[in-house]
């Protein structure tokens, strides 16, 4: 999840890989097999024709029992325009991007334990269906009051809110706060996935407090009802590899006692899929969580490209983009509310578990107005 300035710039950068050639291609009109190149896929159409090809269209054919069949979620809006598009060249002199914090010692992968075998994924995950909103600072959210936020969550129809609560550099830092909101949150109905920034440095180091926070009790018993690692790159400190991440996640996973342990990761980018180890991890996770910042990309194409490359491998809840690029040098217009809505349409028709925005500091009134009205069977 973005930080700061140079991690925005980070993000950027990754949403940017795609380019045009993602804006162009739908699930229901792909013709090329999934391996290909994105640039070699360009949709013939523009637009999503009323559901043809997609899931909302299988889910529609007659079945055994039509009584007892669930209704098929409604067509997908059409694409939106996207103010602001391109964004402005950055001015000349632009700063260049600091080098991100990341822990001084680095256990040699020779030194890390052999991966636990992957455990049976969970065959249902409610607390990861319908909307959500992700929270950095919980404290600064809604000035701290957790009144507000219960207040706002449920007046926008919410199912869960995604707090961070630990890191490498601090650990599990949030077990007062988690006090105050997880009570009133399950009480209000919505459930609380804890997320978190692994470095991936000491793997061992990251599940022990990981295991912490999994295994936080408040004083009247609640707990986090999930749990979500952002598996960054790199370009954010993270030391990533396929035995590190597996690693740290087959260690988390008992913890994690029956609830869903997601593993947040960059867009599946023709890039992304060469340096990001989505198939290693996913048996050791019960669903990817893509952050989907679109940027001036269509966003219902973008959530498209997501659930095409991931769900294979895992169930997937989409992460939208609530919040304006201006200050990494991107599109200087926040995303508008059809925007939010195309992307929520897309998103439900195509099968994702759910779909949640970064992040409620940045959202603006308009986005809070869309992702209010759009009605998402639980959540």
């Amino acid at each position: 999840m973005p930080r700061s300035r140079a991690t925005m710039v980070c993000v950027l950068a990754a949403v940017l890989v795609a380019g045009a050639a993602l804006g162009l291609t739908t699930r229901s009109a792909r013709v090329a097999p999934p391996h290909r190149p994105l640039a070699q896929r360009v949709a013939a159409t523009a637009g999503v024709r009323a559901g043809q090809g997609t899931r909302a269209h299988i889910a529609a054919a007659p079945a055994a029992n039509p009584s007892s069949s669930p209704p098929a979620p409604p067509a997908p809006l059409p694409p939106v325009a996207l103010a602001g598009c391109p964004p402005p060249a950055p001015p000349p002199g632009r700063p260049t991007p600091s080098t991100p914090w990341h822990p001084a010692v680095l256990v040699p992968e020779a030194a890390l334990p052999t991966p636990p075998p992957p455990a049976a994924r969970l065959s249902t995950t409610p607390a990861l269906s319908g909307k959500g909103l992700w929270i950095w600072q919980l404290s600064a959210t809604e000035h701290g009051d957790v009144g507000a936020m219960i207040a706002r969550s449920t007046q926008a129809g919410l199912h869960q809110l995604w707090v961070r609560v630990a890191d490498s550099r601090d650990g599990f830092y949030a077990p007062g706060q988690l006090a105050a909101l997880v009570p009133a949150a399950h009480r209000a109905g919505l459930a609380v996935m804890g997320w978190a920034f692994p470095y991936l440095y000491d793997p061992v180091g990251d599940a022990a407090w990981t295991e912490q926070a999994l295994g936080w009790r408040g004083p009247d018993g609640s707990r986090l009802d999930g749990f979500a690692a952002d598996i960054e790159t790199p370009s954010e400190g993270t030391a990533l590899s396929a035995r590190r991440a597996t690693t740290y996640l087959g260690l988390v996973r008992p913890a994690a006692q029956g609830r869903p342990l997601v593993a947040t990761v960059f867009p599946p980018t023709d890039s992304n899929q060469a340096r990001i180890p989505y198939r290693p991890m996913a048996p050791y996770v019960d669903a990817f969580a893509p952050m989907m910042y679109w940027g001036c990309n269509e966003p219902g194409a973008y959530a498209q490209v997501a659930l095409e490359r991931l769900e294979p491998m895992a169930p997937v809840h989409l992460i939208g983009q609530a919040y304006n690029m201006a200050d990494e040098g991107g599109r200087a217009v926040s995303p508008s509310s059809g925007e939010i809505l195309r992307f929520l349409s897309v998103a439900r028709s195509d099968g994702a578990l759910g779909a949640s925005f970064w992040s409620w500091q940045g959202m603006n009134g308009d986005e809070y107005g869309a992702l209010a009205s759009f009605p998402w069977a639980g959540g």
